[in-house]
Order: structure tokens, then sequence, then C-alpha cells
């Protein structure tokens, strides 16, 4: 079969006939999918049989720089050309804006109202909006108002979120990357969206006191957020990323902004205990990963040896300061199905009683990390040592710790970590399988 196809191939193409243009009509569309949409295009000027084949492309995917129109309004034509022309239904739009210049002296509120509309005929299950870091694009109420949508991807945009939303029935994941809302707007959002399972919220919007993000269907959410209090309604809930701004706002006495950074600022948390306020509210959750700044905030308040439920947690990357240790500690304690462990360390130099003993007195605790496997530590020396000789002494099953390895092998601090190093290797260990190595993060 094969051999007689190869024939016909060859006879075909001494006899000159054009393959791709007798392809399927499907099997064209799919290859034009493939090509940047500029290139796509021009493919309507190769014969007849091309003219209206990209028309049945299922996504626009449409990058300013890459189109290379210099002014904006060449630009605004070029789109409603595409999206007049598209005559299918359509799975996904794409409008990336690059030049500064273009949003500085046009508004396309209007031209993108339009462009919604005409997004919302074709049925559009996703949609992105990125008007770049140097502008931001305002967004009418006309996008509240999809459906079909299943993504929506917003970066540095503006809108103003309705009271009352009629679409987002059939969102899953949503995307605010340096969009502007407040804690209302942004919990009205959410709650607008019955089946959403991904939201990642980004945003450098001073003044956020309450964020409440109420979901009874989401499994994954990522917080980069200036928030003063956190509060999670998300009983489903699988993987958590959560992180606060680093640079914050206080006042002076004349009621002026002064920014400070993250390691200076105290979260005026108004709650007594933020990690068991937060974690208890999250039964499913296996998977954290939990920048310096939150930590920080998880240790407002009182913060107990062990929490009162035991977590679901399998994977757990964490980043955290010496005078934090209890989060940590009290978070490993809670997790007995932990198989995987990435610490990162902040403020080496603190290393002083009672940080030291820290570790030791919670070894002395009941604390069984039975399924914990694999440790990655990003650490230059002696606090490692401490957190090393705990969970060996824990971890029946352990077969790997790791430590990243300093990328200056001349350096004081790689030759402080090989002196630890050596120390680590002396240390007792109660799995048998455990190898303790240097690593290349």
């Amino acid at each position: 079969m094969e051999a007689s196809q190869s024939q016909k191939l060859k006879q075909a193409y001494d006899a000159g006939l054009d393959f791709l243009s007798n392809l399927p009509d499907l099997l064209k569309v799919k290859i034009l999918a493939l090509l940047p949409l500029k290139e796509a295009v021009r493919t309507s000027a190769l014969s007849k049989c091309w003219r209206r084949t990209w028309f049945a492309i299922p996504s626009l995917v449409i990058y300013q720089d890459e189109i290379g129109f210099q002014t904006l309004s060449e630009f605004i034509a070029f789109v409603y050309r595409l999206l007049s022309s598209h005559a299918h239904s359509m799975a996904k739009l794409k409008l990336v804006f690059g030049h500064r210049s273009f949003l500085e002296s046009f508004d396309i509120k209007e031209d993108l109202d339009k462009w919604i509309n005409m997004f919302l005929e074709k049925h559009g299950q996703e949609l992105v909006l990125d008007s770049g870091y140097y502008s931001t694009i305002e967004i009418s109420d006309s996008l509240f108002s999809l459906p079909d949508l299943e993504i929506l991807n917003l970066k540095c945009c503006k809108l103003n979120v309705p009271k009352h939303i009629d679409g987002f029935k059939m969102l899953h994941t949503l995307k605010l990357d340096t969009v502007n809302l407040t804690g209302i707007e942004i919990e009205r959002l959410v709650l607008s969206c019955p089946l959403l399972k991904y939201f990642l919220i980004r945003t450098d919007h001073l003044g956020l006191n309450d964020l409440a993000i109420l979901s009874p269907s989401l499994l994954e959410l990522d917080i980069d957020a200036d928030f003063k209090d956190l509060y999670l309604e998300t009983p489903k809930l699988v993987t958590l990323s959560a992180s606060v701004i680093s640079t914050f706002v206080k006042y002076d006495e004349y009621n002026s902004p002064v920014y400070v950074d993250d390691e200076e600022y105290d979260f005026p948390s108004k709650y007594e205990n933020n990690i068991s306020r937060l974690m208890c509210c999250l039964p499913q959750v296996e998977n954290l990963n939990l920048c310096y700044n939150f930590v920080k905030y998880l240790d407002g308040g009182v913060v107990p040896a062990q929490l009162p439920v035991s977590l679901n947690l399998t994977k757990m990357t964490i980043e955290f300061a010496t005078e934090y240790s209890d989060v940590a500690r009290c978070l490993l304690q809670s997790a007995p199905r932990l198989c995987y462990l990435h610490a990162k360390f902040h403020g080496e130099g603190l290393v002083y009683p009672p940080w030291l003993r820290f570790w030791d007195d919670a070894g002395a605790t009941d604390c069984e990390l039975n399924q914990l496997k694999t440790v990655i530590l990003e650490s230059s020396c002696y606090y490692a040592e401490c957190i090393v000789k705990y969970i060996l002494k824990s971890a029946p099953i352990l077969e790997m710790v790791g430590f990243e390895e300093p990328e200056d092998i001349w350096s004081r601090e790689c030759r402080s970590f090989k002196e630890t190093m050596k120390e680590v290797l002396k240390l007792p260990r109660l799995s048998n399988k455990a190898v303790i190595k240097m690593i290349q993060c």
C-alpha cells in the first residue's frame, strides 16, 4: 500500500500537479492554523482555491508588532477586515498591542466594543486582550455578555464590573494580569462564574483591603496582589500559589504616600490567626507555592504547632525567613501526605538562637513525614543544617535531599556551603535510602 501511494505521489509530482491545492479543505485549514496569521492571510493570493481558505481558521491570534502596521488606524482597519471576513464560528480571538504610541493618541474603546460584539456573533470561546505594560485599554460592559466564553485572559486592561453579569456561565479559566479592580469587583466577578476552575489575579492596585475569593468549583488559584486580608471559600481547591506584591504604601503625618519594601512592612491583619483561618478552609489542597511575603502574612497572629485539621498536601514550595519558621513547621506537621518539599530561605544572617534551636525543639514533637521522598533546599549553610536534621529523623522513606549549589564555586559562601555539607552528611537518618547531594536548580 505504501509503495503504491508513494508511486502515485511521484507520478503526480512528475506531472506537475499542485498537491497542496488539491488537499481536502479541512486539512488545508489545519495547515494554515500553524502559520502566523499574516502569512496565513497572504495565502489568499496563491490561487482561486486558496482565496477563502483562511476564513475557516478557528483562532485569530493578532500581534500588532508582527503585523507591522505603523499607525493604529491601519491596525484597526485590518482587525475589522479579519473579523468581518471570517465566515465561521471562532474558537479564539487574541489581540496583543505592541507600540506604546498606539494607545496614547487614540481611543479604541468603541472599536474594541464592536470587535467583542463581532466575536459574540461567532460564538467565541476564548478571548485574550493585552495592551502591553506601557498602556491600558478600557473595555466596555459588552465583555460581560459573552455566553459561550470559556477562557478570558486580560492584561493591562481597565474595566468596571457591573452588578449584574449576563455571560460567563461557561467560563472555566479567568486570568486578570495588571487589571485594577476593587475587592468587591473581584468577588463579584468570580461569583458570576459557576464553572470556574482556574483563576489568576495579579495586580499592583493599592487599597485592596479585603480580598475574598468565593468559588465552590475552583481548583487552581494564583494570587499576586496587594491586600490587607485574604478570605477563601474554595472547598475544592487543589493548587494555591500565593504572593503579596513586593511594594506597599504607608501614609506619613501629612497623609502623603510613602512606599516601603515588603521586608519592612507589617501586615495590618484584623484576624488573630491567619494560617489556621485560611488553611482549614482548604481540605482538598494538594499543591502549595507560597512566596516569602505571603508566609509573612500567614505568620500574623498566633501560629499553632499544628493545625486542627490534617492537610491533603502532597507538594509544597515555600519561601521564608528564619523568623517565620513556625509557619513552615506548622505546615509540615499538618501534612502527613507530603511527598515533595522545596524550601527557599531569606535572612541567613539572622541565624541566631532561638532559630537554631527551633527545629531541634520541633523534632521532639510527634511529627511524622511518612510520605516525604524528595527535599530541595535553596540555602547557603547553617539554617539548612538544622532543618535537614529535623527532616532526616522524621521521614522514614526519604530518598533524596538536594542542596542548591552556589553559582560561584570560589566564593566564601561556597566554601562555607561545602563545610556545612560535610556536617550534614554525618547526620543520622531514619531512612536507609536517603541520599544527600548537591544539585543545580
